[in-house]
């Protein structure tokens, strides 16, 4: 099937491909009637995400009487602030979401929060908090946006947040994946298994909070067997760009004096990047350097070598993420939680391992 465009989705509504942009990305004001038309589109073709969710509502007019308890908002609101493909784990986590909370008798709506949004600390403009009953957030891990989030009194869950959310304590529920401990016992066995010395990392360890229990885990790993932290064997800037560039990324590797036995990197995404550069460069893996990612992405099956990842449980992460809204939607009293769904390790070829060996 050919992957659907922007310019596909203008052409079948005969409208410019910047309008349709616009709409999807959230970024500049169109009509509502022509935004829905777009957001109904997108579903219909299949675009990325948006054939998992259904559009945001079109406001409706203030109701003359009291809201009832039968007309209380029965819309949870899903704000992301990053394109969601399908390798990123919301796309798996979903369609399950989307099922629960409606047999519950709420609607998912997708919100997709601009540049201007973060900057500016609003809401994408579409949303009207009077019609809604909780917020699910990904991808929003600017500390200020989610403390003007936090003070919007809705009942709120962030699937994963900010690296220090947790010792600030705030006024909402954060769902992970566990990212530490089956990291660490993944990266100690490959470590004991080939009775490596030089052990490095990779990605922005303070990108976010499931990022950071990574590196935690790495470190926990090199104590356990007795290894020094080398920082030299890493690759820890914190600018995105560094990673997701194809030329800087090349460029941070060839400045390496010595190439680390294991790269440990904080999704299967960067691995997989990884992956490419390191071919570039002549280097073979798992020969000659050996690659661990996170996530279990449908990618980390199709990639050559095949990569070694943790599984994150996207379908039991979903269902998590629909009780947990549920219940503070329903009792909005209880004490905050953080939550982490049990992860797996999964062995592939890019660490030369296998289940069993």
């Amino acid at each position: 099937m050919a992957k659907v465009l922007i310019q596909n989705i203008a052409d079948a509504l005969n409208l410019s491909r910047t309008t349709v942009s616009k709409v999807l990305n959230n970024s500049g004001s169109v009509a509502p009637a022509t935004r829905e038309r777009v957001l109904q589109k997108a579903a219909e073709m299949n675009y990325k995400y948006f054939s998992l969710l259904k559009p945001a509502p079109e406001e409706q007019p203030a109701a003359s009487e009291p809201p009832s308890v039968e007309s209380s908002p029965k819309s949870i609101a899903f704000l992301f602030a990053k394109d969601i493909d399908n390798q990123h784990i919301c796309f798996s986590m979903l369609p399950i979401l989307g099922q629960i909370v409606s047999s519950s008798g709420f609607t998912l709506s997708l919100y997709p929060v601009s540049k201007e949004n973060l900057f500016r600390l609003t809401l994408p403009d579409a949303l009207n908090l009077e019609n809604i009953a909780a917020i699910f957030c990904a991808e929003i891990f600017d500390r200020s946006y989610t403390e003007m989030l936090c003070s919007l009194k809705k009942p709120l869950l962030f699937f994963d947040a900010y690296a220090e959310a947790i010792q600030e304590n705030l006024k909402a529920d954060i769902l992970l994946m566990e990212n530490q401990y089956h990291l660490s016992s993944l990266t100690e066995s490959i470590i004991n298994r080939y009775h490596l010395s030089h052990v490095g990392f990779i990605g922005p360890y303070m990108h976010c909070l499931s990022f950071y229990e990574r590196w935690l885990g790495f470190h926990l790993a090199l104590q356990k067997c007795n290894l020094t932290y080398k920082k030299e064997m890493c690759i820890i800037s914190q600018n995105e760009d560094t990673y997701f560039n194809s030329d800087r990324l090349l460029s941070q590797l060839k400045r390496m004096e010595r190439l680390p036995d294991l790269f440990v990197c904080t999704n299967d995404c960067l691995a997989i990047q990884v992956m490419a550069q390191l071919k570039q460069l002549n280097f073979s893996v798992p020969s000659d350097v050996m690659l661990i990612g996170f996530d279990n992405s449908p990618q980390s099956s199709m990639c050559d070598p095949l990569l070694t990842t943790i599984d994150s449980h996207s379908t039991e992460l979903g269902a998590c993420a629909a009780e947990m809204l549920i219940a503070r939607i329903k009792n909005p009293d209880l004490p905050y939680r953080i939550a982490h769904v049990g992860t797996e390790p999964i062995y592939r070829e890019s660490t030369g391992l296998r289940p069993g060996l």
